[in-house]
């Protein structure tokens, strides 16, 4: 059955039965009163077609509906439950300001786009969608909701997730999944995400700042954050995207950041201190869930950025002429530069062996040099010997004539030995415990 342009905008249907109606033409229900059961499944809408602002007493049923166009349900109420399974929309789904009281699924359903900006779900709800965008902003879950989508980018901000929640890969039935279909969340900002559970999601475009209780949010190991540019490095870390856009535009090497292409527009992290707090909460929540490898590249980012904000804030000391404040700043970036260059923060074994290799060849060499007075025979492999012992021991004596210039090498190199040494033993048990 076939029907042309309908404008039923403000009318009460009491039995709306329109199960298999085909609609050529756009139809509007426009804060129309649906009183009894009604019935839109398998029906067929080609042209516009809106339910804004419509109320729906009973139960909805949209099974198998096909909207050619964008399908408009916003500031609709939904005040029993509804069936809305299968349905295909050619353009945008609206559901924005709407209000579900006792609905708990929404989908499958496909869409070029779907808006659930400032909807609220009464009861926990699961929303599975094939699209491309789903924004969310504002959005109300009283008792959580389980977002299940297929290779869609995720704007989910501001929101209120009262219960548990997740968002996960949806796969439909008999489908193998497709790490190449993962969903992509953009943005968590604004969102208390103490009661969320994330899993196989590409996480490393999302803007994870400004997040409430980012520390408390389930992180499945197989979710994929970004990793460094390759360099000639040795060691690559997971990054987060704040950090990525942060050195795109801040940040020393800016052109080995550049952004990848593809990547939501967002702006770039104030400072880096932001993005630091960001590392730590994501730290913190990989520590109690006992992920080691997770919780060391968050604490190499935090440190990193760490470092870098205080390089860049002892040049604004320095453009204010706020002396005190540059050599506070150069003071601090000078200890974190020097950790990170001797250890990686403690986390790169390898940097504190080389350091002290360096250590004991360089004063091995000072000590052939200017350390022993003349006429004492000594050869390098003696004086490394020699040099070797002087860095595992803080505080046993001399067993060698030194001139004044040896002696201060010795202390130097008993001092800096231990201490390099210690921290190459901290990143090896690190190491372990991976």
């Amino acid at each position: 059955m076939t029907s042309g342009d309908h404008d039923y905008s403000g009318q009460t249907i009491a039995d709306p039965d329109f199960r298999g109606r085909v609609f050529k033409e756009a139809v509007d229900f426009s804060g129309c009163t649906f009183t009894g059961r009604a019935d839109f499944s398998e029906a067929v809408f080609e042209g516009r077609v809106s339910f804004s602002r419509a109320v729906f007493e009973q139960f909805a049923d949209f099974r198998n509906t096909r909207f050619d166009g964008s399908a408009c349900f916003t500031e609709a109420v939904f005040e029993n439950d509804l069936t809305f399974e299968d349905v295909t929309v050619g353009g945008a789904l609206r559901l924005d300001r709407a209000c579900f009281e006792q609905a708990s699924r929404i989908g499958p359903a496909r869409a070029d786009e779907v808006d659930l900006s400032l909807v609220v779900f009464q009861r926990r709800v699961r929303i599975e969608l094939v699209t491309r965008l789903v924004r969310c902003e504002r959005g109300r879950f009283v008792e959580g909701a389980q977002f299940l989508l297929d290779g869609a980018d995720l704007i989910l901000k501001d929101s209120d997730l009262g219960g548990a929640s997740l968002l996960a890969s949806y796969t439909a039935p008999h489908d193998v999944y497709d790490p190449d279909r993962r969903p992509r969340l953009v943005t968590l900002s604004g969102t208390d995400v103490a009661n969320l559970t994330v899993s196989r999601v590409d996480l490393s475009a999302a803007k994870l700042m400004n997040a409430h209780n980012l520390d408390q949010m389930r992180i499945r190991p197989d979710d994929a954050f970004g990793w460094t540019p390759g360099t000639f490095r040795i060691a690559r870390r997971q990054v987060i995207g704040d950090e990525v856009r942060w050195r795109a535009k801040n940040g020393p090497a800016r052109s080995r950041w550049k952004l990848p292409e593809g990547w939501p527009d967002l702006d770039a992290p104030r400072t880096a201190g932001d993005v630091s707090k960001a590392y730590q909460a994501l730290r913190k929540g990989r520590e109690e869930a006992r992920d080691e490898p997770g919780a060391a590249d968050f604490y190499y980012g935090e440190m990193e950025m760490r470092r870098l904000g205080t390089r860049l804030r002892g040049k604004e000391q320095w453009r204010e002429r706020n002396v005190r404040g540059w050599l506070a700043a150069r003071g601090e970036y000078t200890l974190l530069w020097l950790y990170w260059l001797m250890s990686g923060y403690g986390l790169r074994a390898w940097r504190a062996f080389t350091a002290l290799a360096v250590l004991v060849a360089g004063a091995a060499a000072g000590f052939l040099e200017w350390g022993f007075p003349a006429g004492t025979s000594m050869d390098y492999p003696g004086a490394v010997r020699y040099t070797l012992r002087a860095a595992t021991s803080l505080l046993r004596g001399t067993d060698q004539a030194l001139t004044p210039t040896g002696e201060w090498i010795e202390l130097g190199v008993r001092f800096l030995g231990p201490v390099l040494l210690g921290l190459a033993l901290l990143a090896l048990r690190g190491r372990v415990r991976r």
